[in-house]
């Protein structure tokens, strides 16, 4: 119990930094649906006490259920059949596996290499908040080595560098360490930053500029540069992964909350089967069902849209291939800035 109010209240406090975001990202997806299924009883109950719609003629009622168990029918059987194509992609040959596997192995020892750690954790939220510590670390330095830069300008473009990751880093190893808080979270918040572009702005900074920084700020821009390839990397991976449990995730609830919406759905459409077409219940029972069961058949397509949003916001913000960014136009005026004043 104790567990569910601390994730309600994290959910809360989500909805509360940014109700959008909570919507379309952070947002649990249950929780996003319920919303909307509230938001659809509150329109059918209105337009139905209302009397604009008072749900007496049984033709337009029988067609819009057998309307929404064909499609919901389809909508299973197409979702089901997407998460199968994904597991598919998971099964790998003994020598697939193996090279996934070295190049995985090799990836960390890398990472231990750059943040001086040999052994690092397995768990996706743990590592990647080691990265983050590690960057969180490397700015940290990089502000108190700031006045040793030899000119003005590069003192300040270095503070620029700084004070536009070090919030950033600071908000997501603090999300990270929240209780209740997953991997998924911290994926959320770094899809907003362009990595891509710090990365290259810390490049920029170490090679171009070396004689203008001493050698110790010069090597922990070296440092920071390979830490954040590791970021990206490591969100790439993640957000590949996060993909394929979110569409596994949408197909199992579809089917859990699918089967008995179109059973419901049915013995519904039974009921006019008897003689005279008036339902065996009574009239005020039907004023019930029929609303009832519109809204639990509308109710997958409510899941749909809520998981089918986040992935297309996650697929939209990571569609750069790094280094390759659409958004490195900023570094390359950076760039180009600093030639002008050559």
């Amino acid at each position: 119990m104790k567990d569910r109010r601390s994730w309600l209240a994290f959910e809360l406090e989500l909805f509360r930094y940014d109700p959008v975001e909570w919507l379309v990202l952070t947002g649990d997806r249950l929780l996003v649906s319920l919303l909307q299924v509230v938001v659809l009883i509150g329109a059918l109950a209105a337009v139905s006490l209302s009397g604009l719609v008072p749900l007496a003629e049984e033709t337009p009622i029988l067609f819009l259920l057998f309307a929404l168990i064909a499609a919901n029918f389809t909508l299973i059987a197409i979702v089901t059949s997407l998460g199968q194509f994904i597991l598919s992609q998971r099964l790998e040959s003994p020598g697939e596996i193996r090279d996934r596997l070295r190049e995985t192995i090799a990836y960390r020892e890398d990472v231990g290499e750059t943040v001086g750690d040999a052994v690092l954790p397995v768990k996706p939220d743990a590592f990647f908040r080691v990265l983050f510590e590690s960057a969180d670390s490397d700015l940290a330095t990089l502000e108190e080595l700031m006045s040793e830069g030899r000119t003005r300008r590069t003192r300040e473009e270095l503070a620029d560098l700084v004070a536009g990751l070090q919030s950033h880093t600071d908000h997501v190893v603090g999300l990270l360490e929240h209780p209740v808080s997953e991997m998924k979270h911290a994926l959320f918040v770094s899809l907003n930053t362009n990595y891509e572009n710090h990365a290259h702005r810390t490049w920029y900074l170490q090679r171009e500029y070396a004689d203008e920084f001493t050698d110790q700020i010069t090597d922990q821009l070296g440092r920071l540069a390979a830490t954040l390839e590791h970021i990206v990397v490591a969100n790439r991976l993640f957000e590949a992964t996060f993909i394929e449990a979110e569409v596994s995730e949408l197909a199992r609830y579809l089917l859990y909350v699918g089967l008995p919406v179109q059973v419901a759905a049915m013995i519904t459409m039974l009921l006019y089967t008897a003689p005279g077409g008036t339902p065996l219940v009574s009239p005020s029972v039907v004023a019930v069902l029929v609303p009832a069961v519109l809204v639990a058949g509308f109710t997958p397509f409510l899941i749909l849209s809520s998981y089918i949003v986040r992935l297309t916001v996650v697929a939209r913000r990571t569609a750069d291939d790094f280094p390759f960014s659409s958004q490195l136009r900023q570094a390359v005026a950076l760039r180009d800035a600093f030639t002008d004043e050559e």
